[in-house]
């Protein structure tokens, strides 16, 4: 590995470790997202990943942060060699948007139709499994530096990693916007443009142009006098908060009811159009859907009850286990029946008794809760050391990193403009996806099976009862009274 990649960072890392600046980590994220941008290339796609984490730009970043979502620097690109230029009326020579994978070229074709050509960097093309390793390196010096940060950043990388090796193939992406063109025909609010297949080549997809500002454009091009959903209303006559309902409402709906989701969320992928319209326009990362979206629903219901005044945080659990970690809740379900008692039922009842007891005492649960974060709500008052050994299932990791890039997007703009609660938005989103769920009915999917057998069932019960009993001795003592009355 060139010194040249790892040394900025082993230098301003070491500078701010024997300093005495009081939020080191917030500086070391700062430095991170400098050099990145500096590097280009792979470097920026992985600098986007962490940004739409939900704390990579607290306390630090602003609108000129998600510029790096739009702006990248170009590559020379010899068009000739990608595309049959006889098939087209003209194509311009400089491509409107550089992303860190592709450029994208604007063009009209010899049958009238304007389209986008979006052509892989020919140096993603060339050394993207060299650059990820050398990648791969730097993270794992950032991570000697941030070992209990608040984002896994080793972790991070390996679901990239996956991520991008997916991305890259564009007979795939090519059958993906198929899929979602058929899927959202017609649809009201959202729009997908028509591929060209006919014109396919290796690292060439040929799409429908679309006219409009990517959600990365908006953010980063508004006024500081102004506020978002202003310039939204103004410039394209769109209500901000209802299309980012309709995104969230759709990524629920479809979850709940179709085979794929749209798998990559973030600012650069969203064009806002007229009429509270939104265009999807990158199907590079698509999610299939959960392995029971019976669960999935359950879930989802849940979390909404409570954004709306219920206080059952063990019934979001419980909906959480079996949606996320199917086999292990089914393994600890088949194991307590056999022993006699509901698991479930005592852990729900122990958490409940938890959260009174916290608000009691003045915590800010009420305040977390009110602010739609249930899930941060969870780890840092009922759960921070992992007490209930929970181990998320990895046929999930596709939807859960939409579902994170979603809500780190919300989140981030909620933040920093304070015009719409984050809360408010996914109120509207559940609502949106739950109502389309009554007329239309969620498959009765749910397995009851697991890998597990009785012996390792009862394994696993018992390592989750010691690790309660060694992290968080209420909860433990709590689940205790219930199961022995």
């Amino acid at each position: 590995m060139k010194r040249s990649l790892w040394l900025p960072f082993l230098r301003k890392f070491s500078k701010v470790y024997f300093s005495h600046i009081s939020n080191k980590e917030q500086k070391y994220r700062q430095i991170i997202f400098y050099e990145f941008r500096k590097l280009g290339g792979i470097y920026i796609k992985f600098l986007q990943t962490l940004c739409l984490t939900k704390n990579f730009l607290e306390g630090w970043g602003g609108p000129r942060e998600f510029e790096i979502f739009n702006k990248v620097t170009k590559e020379k690109i010899n068009l000739s060699e990608y595309i049959d230029l006889d098939d087209f009326q003209y194509i311009e020579k400089e491509p409107f948007a550089c992303g860190s994978f592709a450029q994208v070229y604007r063009g009209r074709l010899k049958t009238g139709e304007k389209v986008a050509v979006k052509i892989l960097r020919p140096s993603v093309y060339k050394y993207l499994r060299s650059d990820l390793q050398k990648l791969e390196r730097i993270v794992k010096l950032i991570s000697l530096f941030l070992p209990r940060s608040i984002i896994d950043y080793q972790s991070t990388f390996s679901e990239f990693k996956t991520t991008c090796l997916l991305e890259t193939d564009y007979k795939r992406e090519i059958s993906n916007m198929c899929y979602f063109s058929k899927l959202y025909h017609n649809h009201p609010y959202i729009v997908i443009p028509k591929v060209y297949s006919k014109f396919y080549k290796k690292n060439v997809i040929i799409q429908e142009f679309i006219e409009g500002p990517t959600l990365a454009d908006v953010i980063s091009q508004v006024p500081s006098s102004d506020s978002i959903s202003s310039y939204v209303k103004r410039k394209m006559h769109s209500n901000l908060w209802l299309q980012l309902m309709v995104v969230g409402g759709e990524f629920l709906k479809t979850a709940m009811t179709e085979e794929y989701i749209f798998g990559d969320p973030h600012p650069g992928n969203m064009i806002l159009l007229p009429n509270d319209k939104v265009a999807f326009i990158d199907f590079g990362i698509i999610s299939r859907k959960p392995s029971s979206q019976e669960a999935f629903y359950q879930f989802v219901q849940s979390y909404y009850h409570i954004l709306l005044g219920s206080e059952d945080y063990g019934q979001l659990l419980n909906s959480s286990l079996f949606c996320f970690c199917p086999d292990l809740a089914n393994a600890l379900k088949q194991c307590s029946i056999n022993m006699g008692f509901d698991y479930f039922s005592s852990i729900s009842v122990a958490i409940n008794k938890k959260s009174q007891i916290m608000k009691r005492n003045n915590y800010l649960l009420s305040n977390v809760v009110e602010d739609g974060h249930l899930f941060t709500a969870f780890v840092h008052f009922f759960d921070q050391n992992n007490s209930l050994n929970i181990q998320l299932d990895g046929n999930h990791f596709q939807l859960l990193k939409a579902m994170q890039e979603f809500l780190g997007l919300v989140t981030s703009i909620s933040n920093r403009y304070g015009e719409e609660k984050f809360s408010k938005i996914m109120i509207g989103s559940m609502r949106y996806a739950l109502k389309y769920c009554e007329t239309h009915k969620i498959k009765k999917d749910m397995s009851y099976k697991t890998k597990y057998s009785i012996s390792e069932s009862y394994e696993l019960l018992l390592d989750n009862l010691s690790s309660l009993a060694e992290k968080d001795e209420f909860l433990f003592n709590t689940l205790c009274e219930r199961i022995f009355l």
